[in-house]
């Protein structure tokens, strides 16, 4: 096998959860480019119609099942559908996270139910997505995880968001050896600034004010894209990372900690 084929991923059936819009729409099509077969979770229905015409149109086969990841018995439900389906699952991606109100909320005065709400979503979700893949998962699988670099930074007005996806480090790190054993990996990928409509929503601002916002304070002079992201992840889906777990990979261009 030549280099440029141990980042293929032919044969091989992935999930990307919140793959309807953003970072997650970016993972899917970069992955059905390098041959999976992808299924797409999500909320939307109209975004996963489009998503799966996309991943069909790269000559894979597509699935878009409508579900919430906090609804604790979709997970289970929509893997199980894809093993009948597919006959496998190889790839799970972890990607569905964010804030739901798309408001700031001090730690200072944040109520308990929105904490809760901070956690659930963005470390629950994420360890009940890896578990119940790993259980579905044919040894040598990949189990990929996106946070944030807001794990490692102060963030005011979204603390506990930082402090679940600094969570999600430490997990990952724990799973990663615990499913060694199986040859199972486990990573994350920590984007920072990518314009994507989650973001648009939470700052109440257009690609043109983000981008006035956010260029200069980054040392490669620009914010992300999904495509960026997308990068990162086939690689740790890729047989070039069959030797690398329980790891992160900041796609931030360089912005510091």
């Amino acid at each position: 096998m030549g280099m440029h084929e141990e980042f293929r991923l032919d044969g091989k059936v992935a999930v990307v959860t919140g793959g309807g819009r953003g970072i997650g729409r970016g993972i899917a099509l970069a992955f059905a480019e390098c041959g999976a077969d992808v299924v797409v979770i999500a909320r939307r229905q109209n975004d996963l119609d489009e998503v799966t015409r996309e991943i069909e149109a790269r000559g894979q086969r597509g699935l878009g099942i409508s579900a919430d990841v906090m609804d604790w018995e979709s997970v289970p439900r929509a893997l199980d559908r894809v093993v009948d389906e597919f006959g496998q699952l190889d790839i799970m991606v972890n990607n569905a996270g964010g804030n739901l109100d798309r408001k700031a909320h001090s730690l200072r005065k944040m109520a308990l139910e929105k904490f809760d709400e901070q956690l659930d979503l963005n470390i629950k979700t994420k360890w009940w997505g890896s578990q119940q893949a790993a259980e579905r998962m044919v040894d040598g699988g990949r189990i990929i995880s996106t946070i944030s670099i807001a794990a490692h930074r102060p963030s005011p007005g979204f603390g506990a968001y930082s402090a679940a996806n600094m969570g999600m480090i430490s997990l990952t790190r724990t799973l990663a050896v615990e499913l060694a054993p199986r040859r199972i990996t486990v990573n994350c990928i920590a984007p920072g600034v990518v314009i994507t409509e989650m973001l648009k929503e939470t700052m109440g601002a257009d690609d043109e004010a983000i981008h006035e916002a956010f260029d200069a304070q980054i040392p490669l002079g620009r914010t992300g894209t999904p495509e960026d992201c997308a990068a990162a992840a086939v690689f740790f889906a890729s047989p070039a990372a069959r030797w690398i777990t329980g790891q992160f990979i900041d796609v931030a261009g360089g912005q510091p900690l």
